[in-house]
């Protein structure tokens, strides 16, 4: 089975080829959800061709594990001849040893036993589900269509298949509050997954979420809220073991945003705030004026979006290669992510 290579390539960025099935399998329109931004899917006799072109033209494929991610959709919701087909062409890939492996994203409430077993066989090495929140009154107002139960369920059945775990989660949700996240946060560590995304919510035209706002009935995170509520789920996430792929919307031509805390580099935001909170602490055992060391590595996010932690707090820096990445350090007090947790919300 492909899902035993991952741990020995983990090192290694892997190459993910995207399929887009578009929607595809979703029996809901989410109140945030902005179905015009999805293209035609792409038919599964078209998978085979566009997986060895994007693989042959990628550098490094014999040493990086390759997979295929069918996103934009709930595949596990799919009719089952169109996700027989899809998982016929994606097994002759992996048969074939063009990829590695197979993921793609879901909703909680479409996962049984029966479809993993399905998905094993084809060749799946992860499935991510969309969680968003734990709050059962938030899925209601977001009329996501299932239960935080759900999400609980479904994240057992994919831990105990032996399949990777993914989620996301969508911070700003309506109804949602700061004790509301901090709960979801809380869950969704406690189910330990391998892999996670914060995408803070943002209205998009079209959307009910759109005419929720417009009637005052949804007021959007602003963008300081947005960041400390992702950096909490961030640390939580890290802390916990999860890698955290992505926080914040990719940047798209077709993205319509009427309002909400959009930033092209919100990640990048997200990071670096844990460092400008990292330097207060700092600046509270020091006092101010102080000169503090950083991995090299970690020197843009020191530094901050646009410079903005330089011009936020009084400090200067010199790169220490010896210190671990994500750490701060005077003298002999280093300061890490650990560290700060209950200084973010």
């Amino acid at each position: 089975m492909p899902f035993r290579h991952w741990k020995k390539m983990s090192n290694v960025s892997p190459i993910v080829v995207p399929i887009f099935i578009s929607n595809l399998g979703c029996p809901h329109r989410c109140v945030f959800c902005d179905q015009s931004q999805f293209s035609e899917p792409i038919p599964p006799e078209d998978v085979s061709g566009i997986v060895r072109n994007f693989v042959g033209f990628s550098r490094g494929a014999e040493n990086r594990q390759k997979l295929i991610a069918f996103y934009g959709g709930s595949f596990t919701g799919l009719e089952r001849s169109l996700l027989s087909s899809y998982l016929k062409v994606g097994s002759i890939l992996v048969k074939e040893g063009v990829v590695d492996g197979l993921k793609a994203s879901t909703r909680p409430d479409m996962v049984t036993p029966d479809i993993l077993d399905l998905l094993i066989e084809a060749g799946f090495v992860e499935l991510e589900l969309g969680v968003q929140s734990m709050d059962d009154k938030v899925l209601a107002m977001s009329a996501r269509g299932h239960s935080a139960s759900d999400s609980l369920d479904a994240c057992a059945l994919v831990k105990r298949s032996g399949l990777r775990l993914g989620v996301q989660i969508m911070p700003g949700l309506p109804g949602e509050d700061r004790l509301s996240f901090k709960r979801t946060v809380e869950l969704v560590t406690s189910m330990k997954p391998d892999v996670a995304r914060i995408y803070p919510t943002v209205v998009m035209r079209g959307t009910g979420l759109e005419k929720m706002f417009i009637k005052g009935r949804y007021a959007p995170l602003d963008l300081e809220e947005a960041i400390l509520r992702s950096l909490h789920a961030y640390a939580m996430f890290t802390l916990s073991g999860t890698k955290v792929l992505r926080m914040g919307l990719p940047q798209s031509d077709k993205l319509d945003v009427v309002a909400g805390p959009y930033h092209p580099a919100f990640g990048f935001l997200v990071k670096s705030r844990a460092y400008r909170i990292m330097v207060q602490e700092m600046s509270r055992i020091y006092g101010e004026h102080i000169e503090v060391r950083v991995n090299p590595s970690s020197l843009p996010d020191l530094v901050g979006y646009r410079r903005s932690n330089m011009d936020f707090c009084n400090f200067t820096y010199k790169t220490d290669a010896a210190l671990p990445k994500g750490s701060v350090a005077i003298d002999d007090t280093c300061l890490y992510l650990s560290d700060i947790i209950g200084r973010i919300l």
